[in-house]
C-alpha cells in the first residue's frame, strides 16, 4: 500500500492540502545539484558537536576564559558562523531553484524559509528565556533588557553595557548574531542572480575583515570586557565563506585545491600573529583563519572522512548529539546552576536525617569533576527539550515546503491513485 502525505502547496493565488505517494514525494523534491554531495551528512553532525562540546569546555573552565587570552569564545565562534552561511546558503539556494522552476515568488520562498527557521528555533530559545526570566536573582538583568533578548539583539546589548552576565545569558549573542543573519540572507540569496552571488559572499568577506580593522583602529589600546567582535558586522567574513562554500558545492565542481591552499598559506601567518599576540593584525584576520579551517573542516565531513576519526565522527552517540547541540548550547549555562540546586536540595534532605554531604560537594567542586556532571545534566535537558518541544515543533515543517507540483496537478492524480490502490487490494484479496 502506497505511504500517503498530506502538504500545503502555497501557489500565486491559493493555498492548497494535496495528497502525495511517498514516491512521487520524493521524485517532486529531488533538487538538480551536484550529485556527488549527498542528501544527509552524518559527519557535519558530529562536527557540530565537537563544536558545541569545546564551548562547553570554554565556559566550564574558567581558567580558559579572559579578554587577553590569543584564542578566545568570540574567535573560535567563527566555525558555527560559517557553518550556518555553509547550511543555510545551501538550502536557499535550492529552494531558489526549485522554487522559480515551479513558478514560486520569491517573496512566498523567502517567507517559507523564515517560517521553517522559526519553527526549529524559537521555542526552545523562547521558553528558555521564560525560565531564566523567573528566576529571582539570575533572571535580573534578562528582566531589565527583556525586549533586546526577545527580539534577538542581546549581542548590541551586551556590548552597549559592557557586561557578560555571568549567570545564563551571555552566550545568547551568538543567536542573536544568526538570527540577524537569518532574516536578511534570503533577500539576498533570492533576488541577487545566482551567478553574481560570489561577488557578494567576496564583499562580505571584505566588509568583515574591514569593519574590524576599523573599529580597532578607533578604539586603539583601549581594553573591552565585551569586545566589539560580538556586532553582527564583525561576523559578516564567516557567513560569507560560509555561503561561498555553498555556492562552490552546487555549481563548481573542482571545489577542493582553493581551500587546501588557503589553509595551507594562512597557517604560517596565523601562528606568527599568535607569537606575536594581540594588534591589530590579529584582531582584523584571526576569526579569518578559523573560518577557512572550518571551511576544511565542513568540506572534509561533506565529502565522508574514511577514517576512524571519521567513523567517531558518524557514530550514533556522536551523531544524536549533533542533533541536540542547539539544546546542548542553549541550556549548558543553566544546567551549572540546575545541577547545584538540586545537590543543595539533596543536601538539606540528607542534613535533616543526620548525614552531611559536605565531602561529596567538594568532590564534585572540582573542576574536572563538575564538568562531567555538568555534561550529563545538559544532555540530559537537551534530551528533554528534543523530544519534548524541539521535535514536535520541527515536525511541522513537513507541512511548508517549496517545490511541491501544483495543486491543481497533485488533487487530478488522486482519483487515479485511489482507483490504483484499490485495484492493488482487489488483487491481494483475490490473489
Amino acid at each position: 500500500m502506497p505511504h500517503y502525505s498530506f502538504y500545503l502547496c502555497i501557489t500565486r493565488d491559493s493555498c492548497y492540502l494535496f495528497i502525495k505517494t511517498r514516491r512521487e514525494h520524493l521524485i517532486a523534491s529531488a533538487p538538480q545539484r551536484d550529485p556527488a554531495v549527498p542528501e544527509y551528512k552524518p559527519q557535519i553532525d558530529g562536527a557540530r558537536f565537537l563544536a558545541v562540546f569545546v564551548v562547553l569546555i570554554y565556559h566550564f573552565f574558567s581558567s580558559l576564559q579572559g579578554p587577553n587570552k590569543i584564542f578566545d569564545l568570540t574567535t573560535f565562534i567563527a566555525f558555527f558562523f560559517a557553518l550556518s552561511g555553509y547550511l543555510i546558503t545551501k538550502i536557499l539556494l535550492v529552494a531558489k531553484e526549485i522554487g522559480l522552476k515551479k513558478d514560486r515568488k520569491r517573496v512566498t520562498i523567502a517567507f517559507v524559509f523564515l517560517i521553517r527557521r522559526t519553527l526549529r528555533i524559537f521555542p526552545a530559545y523562547y521558553l528558555y528565556l521564560l525560565i531564566i526570566m523567573l528566576l529571582p536573582v539570575g533572571g535580573y538583568y534578562l528582566r531589565n533588557n527583556a525586549g533586546m533578548f526577545f527580539g534577538y539583539l542581546s549581542n548590541f546589548q551586551i556590548y552597549k553595557d559592557q557586561l557578560w552576565e555571568r549567570f545564563a545569558t551571555p552566550h545568547l549573542w551568538t543567536l542573536a548574531v544568526e538570527e540577524q543573519f537569518y532574516l536578511i540572507w534570503p533577500w539576498l540569496i533570492l533576488f541577487i542572480p545566482t551567478r553574481q552571488l560570489p561577488k557578494l559572499f567576496i564583499f562580505l568577506i571584505a566588509a568583515g575583515i574591514a569593519f574590524r580593522l576599523t573599529y580597532y583602529a578607533l578604539l586603539g589600546n583601549v581594553t573591552q570586557n565585551v569586545p566589539f567582535t560580538v556586532l553582527t558586522p564583525a561576523c559578516l567574513d564567516s557567513f560569507g565563506l560560509g555561503g561561498l562554500l555553498a555556492y562552490q558545492h552546487l555549481y563548481v565542481r573542482n571545489r577542493n585545491p582553493w581551500i587546501m591552499r588557503a589553509c595551507a598559506m594562512i597557517l604560517p601567518l596565523w601562528i606568527i600573529m599568535a607569537y606575536f599576540g594581540s594588534s591589530i593584525w590579529t584582531v582584523g584576520f584571526q576569526r579569518v583563519f578559523v573560518s577557512v579551517f572550518s571551511l576544511w573542516g565542513i568540506e572534509a565531513a561533506n565529502t565522508g572522512l574514511k577514517n576512524l576519526f571519521g567513523r567517531f565522527l558518524q557514530s550514533k552517540v556522536v551523531v544524536y548529539l549533533g542533533k541536540i547541540s542547539y539544546g546542548i548550547y542553549l541550556y549548558h549555562l543553566f544546567a551549572a546552576f540546575f545541577f547545584w540546586r538540586v545537590f543543595e536540595k539533596v543536601s538539606e534532605f540528607a542534613s535533616g536525617k543526620g548525614v552531611s554531604l559536605a565531602p561529596l560537594g567538594n568532590f564534585l567542586a572540582k573542576p574536572f569533576v563538575n564538568f562531567i556532571f555538568y555534561f550529563i545534566t545538559t544532555v540530559t535537558l537537551a534530551t528533554l527539550s528534543w523530544y519534548l518541544l524541539e521535535q514536535p515543533f520541527n515536525n511541522l515543517k513537513r507541512f511548508i515546503r517549496i517545490g511541491r507540483p501544483k495543486a491543481k496537478d497533485a488533487l487530478q492524480k488522486i482519483p487515479l491513485e485511489k482507483e490504483q490502490l484499490d485495484q492493488k487490494l482487489h488483487d491481494r484479496k483475490t490473489g
